[in-house]
Order: structure tokens, then sequence, then C-alpha cells
């Protein structure tokens, strides 16, 4: 057996141990991913009053069917240098029950476009993390900081290379969910680059790593808007901002549910949230 068949049946072994022994108690779980919340948009800075509300009515659902978990995807704020909107966040995030974890990640109106190291250092005196991996059941769960994508800084090379290493930790046939601000595209592998996606050739670079290590999700915000594509069996799904909308969406946010062979997923309006959450 030549060296490339003996790495191909590791690999299969591998995943065979993971699979049988490494199965969640429970097998089916739910999580809910929040975005865009965005204090002070509404009212182009003036308050945060309208967000304060619905980012409150967000958390009280969350408070009552228990997720396993949460994921805010970034713009938790419309001006990064607030403090009183930054305020205003922290505040309500700090309400979820402290029994349900929280995960952030950055957007753009939280570390800027092309940020700046003053923009990682305010960043970083305000919130503890840009990015996350964790496992959960039989999947991994991580978080990029996609203001880093495109510019070419340190802080992108290191993420990256945090990124490659984090995924390989796993065998491919773990599943392996990202989050990310930006979507890397909003319809299609080929649109133009755009405000709203991730711009060449990064898009691709990051879909093909995605690709080769088992990754069957992408979940990002930004967009204040619902989307969806796919890119050879990975989803890119865009849920639309808890704040204010830029399409045809209302305020709300996205349950998903993962099962032991199947992930499937539902954005929900925050004026038509349901009483519990069903399998």
């Amino acid at each position: 057996m030549n060296i490339t068949k003996k790495l191909i049946a590791f690999a299969f072994a591998l995943c065979i141990i993971q699979l049988t022994f490494g199965k969640s108690t429970q097998e089916s779980f739910t999580f809910i991913q929040l975005t865009d919340t965005q204090m002070g948009f509404i009212s182009s800075n003036q308050n945060c009053d309208e967000e304060i509300e619905l980012y409150t009515k967000a958390v009280n659902f969350i408070n009552k069917v228990k997720p396993k978990f949460v994921v805010i995807t970034g713009d938790f704020v419309n001006n990064r240098t607030d403090t009183s909107q930054i305020k205003s966040f922290k505040k309500i995030t700090s309400s979820i029950n402290k029994k349900i974890p929280v995960y952030l990640i950055p957007g753009n109106h939280d570390m800027g476009q092309k940020p700046t190291k003053g923009n990682v250092d305010f960043y970083f005196r305000h919130y503890k993390s840009d990015k996350f991996n964790f496992k959960y059941g039989n999947v991994q769960f991580i978080g990029i900081n996609s203001s880093y994508i495109n510019t070419g800084s340190e802080e992108e090379i290191a993420q990256y290379n945090w990124l490659q290493e984090s995924l390989s930790k796993n065998p491919i046939c773990i599943r392996k969910i990202v989050f990310s601000h930006y979507p890397f595209f909003i319809k299609n592998i080929d649109e133009k680059d755009s405000y709203s996606n991730i711009t060449q050739p990064k898009r691709t670079e990051y879909m093909q790593l995605f690709k080769k290590s088992g990754v069957v999700a992408v979940f990002a915000g930004h967009y204040h808007n619902n989307a969806e594509g796919s890119y050879q069996g990975i989803k890119m799904i865009t849920t639309s901002a808890v704040g204010k909308q830029l399409g045809n969406a209302k305020s709300g946010l996205r349950i998903i549910k993962v099962y032991r062979d199947s992930i499937t997923h539902q954005y929900v309006e925050l004026s038509n949230l349901p009483k519990q959450i069903q399998f």
C-alpha cells in the first residue's frame, strides 16, 4: 500500500472513530444567529431607542427558547467609536441567560472597512475577541473577522493561518460551520465584486479552503436582507438585520437546527416569533 492509500485509509478510520465515539448525547440541537443590531443606525446616530427595543425582543426570545448557544455576526453598533452605542449593545447582550454561551465576531461598523492599528486597539478595549473556534456535538463552529480579508495586513495572514490550522484539527467528515460578517457572495461565487460581498480573489480562495476542509455552511450578515447561494455543496446563508432593514425583510433572527446528518435553518421575524422551537 503506497503512502497516499495509507493516508486515505487512516483518515477514513479516524472518521469512523469520530462518528462512533464522538456523538453528542443530544443528537439534535438548536442555535441562533443574530446580526447587525447596529445601534444608532435607524436614527442616524441620534439615539438607539428603536434598536434597543428590537434587540431586547430578540434577547427575550432567546432566554425563552434556550438555544445551545448564540452567534452574533457583527455590526453591533453603527458608529464604532460611540461608547453610548457600545454600552447599549453590551448591556442588552449581557442580559442573555448566562447558561447560554454567546460568540461575537465584528463587522465593518465595529472595526472599520480596512482596520488600522488604532481601529483594532479600540475594538479590543471594548470586546474580548474577534474570532472563535469550538466544537459542539459532532460539529465544529468557527467565526472569523472578515474585515481583515483582502487587506494584505499581518492580521489577515495570521488569521488565515489560524483558520487553516483550526479547520485541519478535525477530519473532513466532521461537519464544519463558518461565520463571517461579510457574505463571501450573495447568490453566486462568480457574481461581481461589490460592497455586499467579499471581493475576489480571496472569495474563491476561502471557499476552496472550506470545500477541502469539510465546511457545509457559511452564515453571514452585513446585507441587511436575506439571501442564499451555494458553492460545490457549501451553503452560503446571509441573514438580515435585527436592526434597520435595507431590503424586503423585516427585523428578525435565524434559527438553525442541527440534526445528526443534516442542518436546517429559518429566518424568523421579531414580529412573528414562535412560542417554542420544534424539531
